[in-house]
Order: structure tokens, then sequence, then C-alpha cells
């Protein structure tokens, strides 16, 4: 194929980048990027990609790697490359979360592992808790030799898992036990490894057995390496210690090019072992230098003002960042509404929002409302008062996962194409260049043509056979197996590696139908039931977790106030940074709700930042 001349090579789809955005797209050193919320971060790796792959400089079979933190950000950043790149192009891409990432390695290779931490294959991925390791605590029995139960009583389970079982890289022949906790530590991946008959593992402890597989398979390792000539590192500030040490062991010692990109004011992970200086440690292993972004294309500039404000109780010397877009509401851009009680507070949000959508032309997907945690308390009030102006709100934390699923996208749009009216037709160019992704049919003219009538006459085949909408689950099962064997399995597996190995798939499978079937009985049509399991008529409901990189026009944000932020005064730092990140999330305006009464003494400084900001306050009566 031909490629561009580096002279010639432009950005794709986009006006301009800024200028250091175009000198890390065109680097062939390390660097990490820190750029705050709206700089295109995202936008940044795509072009990148585009670049390596188009110019040459990434020669196949030569291949980028691209890590993210989410699910949806690993999604997102491999959609964009396709778009803007040839089938063979966007195939030598490889987006993964670092979850799949080191699944992926220890699915494949763990007969390469030493006996001692070699699991079963398939295994349980779980996620242990504090009650687990009370009842691990009252069923240990050390012996004398080694200590007393009373050193372990003392040591909770977050430091336990983060320092003890974690802490450090897993030596090949196992731990070595000198105290307490070596002893629980070897105890505990034991009993993860070989008790039951299937092994039970965290994602962390997949990690941890992923880089100990690298580390003693240096033939495994070059090939690793050989494979990757670029590798991007997307959301680098909630990088934990395993997930570094992972990187490390995989491209400190190659010619690799690594790119990573973040902003320290918004780790918001540290709570999931978030590394305290991830962007310092990248400096000093891989000598990477760092390039700031300063440009904001999300918010408009007077949110951008208040968002430098805010950021400056996160980060003392910010860069001041030059806002892209235009103000486009009248009236204060952030206020904070103070309420009676819960009650009131919902049936006013209700009202405003229902008004907002009518005289703006805005759809419920161009609102969220926020909160710290326990989203579950807020949404029962919420519901009640949005039914009662014909608007539905959704808790978002049980779905938004599944939404991000790359099988997900293709059952979708196969059920709208053929199901839907003839407004979805512009699906048609999506989903059929995702099965000739999946086929690996280039641009031949005859191979295209023949793509073409064979998903047509599937979609029909499809139409006929399941019209009206299943009243059963074993129907929707059976639905979603024909789409399956239309797109076929093998295919897609290769396509999306996650779904390679292990029940990963099975159970995706299994996790959508389920969801599906929920939204049958209030539906009338597929198209209503899509609708609804899109949530495209329905307000999100979210933590700040969920929310990280999402952006809406306009974002409520509930309970300013010490009782939803009882977590505070134990790490201010992660505190301050998911006020940042919440803030952020807005494109033209933002509410912050509190209720009369209720203290605001961790929170005073959040509160009083907006203030000085001049931030208005509304005490709205009933």
């Amino acid at each position: 194929m031909a490629y561009v001349s580096l002279e010639d090579w432009r950005p794709i789809d986009v006006d301009s980048l800024e200028p250091n955005a175009f000198e890390v797209v065109k680097s062939d050193t390390n660097k990490f990027v820190i750029a705050g919320p709206g700089a295109g971060k995202t936008e940044l790796l795509a072009q990148r990609a585009c670049y390596l792959l188009q110019t040459g400089i990434c020669l196949n079979p030569k291949r980028i790697l691209a890590i993210s933190f989410k699910k949806d950000a690993a999604r997102n950043l491999a959609e964009r490359v396709k778009m803007r790149t040839s089938i063979q192009d966007a195939s030598r891409f490889d987006s993964y979360t670092f979850d799949a990432f080191s699944k992926s390695i220890l699915d494949r290779f763990y007969l390469a592992l030493p006996e001692v931490w070699r699991p079963s294959l398939p295994y349980k991925i779980v996620n242990y808790t504090r009650r687990q390791w009370s009842e691990f605590l009252t069923g240990a029995n050390i012996p004398n030799y080694i200590g007393h139960i009373n050193t372990l009583q003392g040591r909770n389970w977050e430091e336990f898992y983060k320092h003890d079982l974690l802490g450090e890289k897993l030596p090949q022949d196992g731990l070595e036990v000198t105290d307490e906790l070596s002893w629980a530590s070897s105890k505990w991946w034991e009993n993860s490894i070989n008790t039951g008959g299937v092994s039970r593992l965290t994602f962390p402890m997949i990690g941890r057995l992923a880089e100990l597989i690298l580390r003693y398979n240096p033939q495994l390792l070059r090939v690793l390496q050989q494979t990757y000539q670029f590798v991007f590192l997307d959301e680098f500030q909630d990088t934990t210690h395993v997930q570094f040490d992972l990187v490390e062991t995989a491209f400190a010692s190659a010619n690799s090019v690594l790119t990573a990109v973040g902003d320290h004011k918004q780790q918001i992970m540290r709570w999931a072992m978030a590394l305290d200086d991830p962007f310092g440690l990248f400096q000093n292993k891989f000598n990477g230098t760092n390039v700031p972004l300063i440009r904001n294309y999300r918010s408009s500039p007077d949110l951008v003002r208040i968002q430098d404000a805010i950021s400056a109780i996160v980060d003392p010397s910010p860069n001041e960042t030059e806002a892209m877009q235009d103000t486009a509401v009248e009236g204060d851009v952030c206020s904070i509404f103070e309420f009676e009680d819960a009650a009131h507070e919902a049936e006013y949000l209700a009202d405003l929002i229902s008004e907002m959508i009518e005289e703006h032309d805005l759809n419920p997907r161009d609102f969220a409302i926020l909160a710290k945690q326990l989203v579950a308390d807020y949404v029962p009030e919420l519901d009640r008062a949005f039914r009662e102006v014909d608007l539905s709100v959704r808790d978002e934390s049980q779905i938004q996962d599944l939404l991000t699923e790359p099988f997900t996208k293709l059952v979708l749009l196969s059920l709208r194409l053929a199901f839907g009216a003839e407004s979805y037709q512009h699906l048609w160019a999506e989903l059929s260049g995702l099965l000739a992704f999946l086929r690996g049919v280039d641009d031949d003219e005859n191979g295209v043509n023949h793509l073409h009538e064979s998903l047509d006459q599937f979609l029909d085949e499809l139409k006929s056979s399941y019209l009206a909408i299943p009243d059963q689950k074993e129907e929707i099962d059976s639905l979603l197996s024909s789409i399956v064997g239309y797109f076929e399995e093998p295919s897609i597996k290769s396509a999306y590696p996650a779904y390679r190995h292990g029940e990963w798939f099975d159970e995706l499978k299994e996790n959508l139908s389920s969801h599906l079937f929920e939204y049958v009985t209030d539906s009338q049509s597929w198209d209503e039931l899509l609708d609804s399991f899109e949530g495209k008529n329905s307000i999100p409901v979210m933590t700040i977790h969920k929310c990280k990189g999402l952006e809406f026009h306009t974002v409520f944000f509930l309970s300013l106030e010490d009782r939803s932020w009882w977590s505070f005064q134990r790490d201010p730092e992660e505190a301050q940074s998911a006020f940042f990140v919440a803030f952020s999330r807005a494109k033209q305006r933002i509410v912050f709700t509190t209720h009369r009464g209720d203290r605001r003494n961790l929170v005073g400084g959040l509160y009083e930042v907006l203030i000085d900001a001049g931030v208005s306050v509304r005490s709205i009566q009933r």
C-alpha cells in the first residue's frame, strides 16, 4: 500500500491540534502528556496511531498497543482509529484495558508459570472483600514458630491486599514465609489458586501472574517487545503499582516508544491502589519527557475559569487553560441550590430539566445527575419526581460497562437495522464496516458487494424470525446466537482479544441477554426496547467514578455536604480530585445542591472555592 510522506501527513477529521499535541503525535521518544479535562487526550492518541500507521513508521507486521484504564476509553480509542484508517491499518491497533491485557497474557501462557503459581483454566474472577479477610482470620491456624494471630488481626483488609498480598513482584518459587503477614499472603495465594478445583483471582492478582510470566520467559518477552513497536498508556494518573510493574517488565528493556497521557488533577482511583506519582516513575524508568497541553475543547470560558480555580487546590502551580468553546447559555453557568430536603430537591430538578429540554431543544442524555457515592440511595426519590413530568432517570452503574462492549454494539446495530425504521439506515455503513473488519475484506469492489448482499440477507432473515418482541428470555438467547453465528464467533474473538480466552464472552452474552429481557415488559416495539436499553430517554444518574471520560451539556451534582463526602477526611487529595472531575464534565452549566441544616465542615474548602470564584447561592423555596 502507498504511505503518506512524513512531511505531507496532516491530522484527520480535526481542524488542527495544538502545537504540543502535534509534537507528541510525531514524536520518536518516550513522552508523558499532562492534559486537563477536555484537552483531547484520546484524540491525540488516535491521531498518533494514524500518523504511525499511515506513514509506514509502524510497518507491518509491527503493531501498536494501547492500554486504557476503562473499557469505554479502550473502545472509544479503537473506534477513532478505525474511522480514520484503512481496515488493514486498524487491524494492527490493539486497544486493551489493563485488566484485559493482563488476562490475555495469563490465559494464553499460564502453562509457562511455575506450578506453585499456576491457576486452573478456566478460573473465576472475583472481588475479595473485608468479609473474606475476616473469615480467613477466623479460620487461620498459624504455626507457633511463625507468629501469632493477633498480629494479623491488627492488619485491615485494604493494607493487607495492597501491601502484603500484591505489594511486590512475585518470586518464581513461591513466597518466602518469615512472619505472620508473609504467611497469610502465601496462604491466600495458595487458597486462591488451588482450593476447590477452580482458581479464584482478582484482576490485580492476574496482573501479578502476567508480570511473572513475562519476567521468567525471556523468549516470550522478546516476542511481545518485537510485536509492539509503539505503546500508548491512557488515563495514566490512575495506574496502580501492579500495572506499572507489568508495563516496566514488558517494555523497559525494549526499543518500544511509549506515550503516556493523563492528568494528576484527575486522579480519583487512589482507593483502588493508584500510584502516588505515576508520572515521576514513568520519567525515571522510561526517561520520559513531560509535554503539557493547555487547551480545553469541552467547556465554556466561564466554566473553564472556575475550573482553573478548583484545579489550584489540587495543583499549586497549574497551567492557565485556554477555552476553545463558546458560551451557549444565558444566566449563571454555575450555581449552588439549597433545598429543604431530598423530595423538594428531586421535584425541582425534574421540573427544571423538563423545562430546559423543552425550551432549548435538548434531550435527556444531555444531562447528568452525579453523586459522590451510593447512587442507589438517590434514585427512588428522583424516579418518583421525574415520572411526574414524563421523564425517567436510570442508575448507570449496572449497565454502563455492558453498553461499552464491542459485542453489545454489534448486536444493537444489527437489531436497529433489522427491526428499525428507515431512519436507521445511516447505521448501515457502520455495521457493514464492522463486518468488513471482522471478515478482513479489503476495498475490492466484488468483495464489498458480496459482503453487502450477505448482510442484507442476514438482516431480512433476522427480521422474519424475530419480528415480534420475544416474551421469553430463551428467545433472546436464540436471537443473540443467530447474530454470533452470522458474524462468526472466531472472527469476533480474533478482532477483540479480551473475548478470546476463558468464559468472558459467554458471560457477556448472558449478561446482555438478561438486561435486554428486563425491558421486554414495558416495550411495545423493538425501537422502544432498544431505546430503553440504551437509556436514550432517561437521565443518567451516576457516581463520579462512572462519569469519568464523559461530558454533558448540564450537570447536577447532588449533596455538596459532609454526609455524602464522609471519606474526605481519610483522603482529601482524592476527594478534591473527584470534585474537579465532576465539575469538568459540564460543557455549559453545572448546579450543586445542598440541604438546609446539613453540615459542610469537611467540604468547606470546596464550597468556599466556588464562592470565591463568584458562584451564586440560591435558596429554593417550595
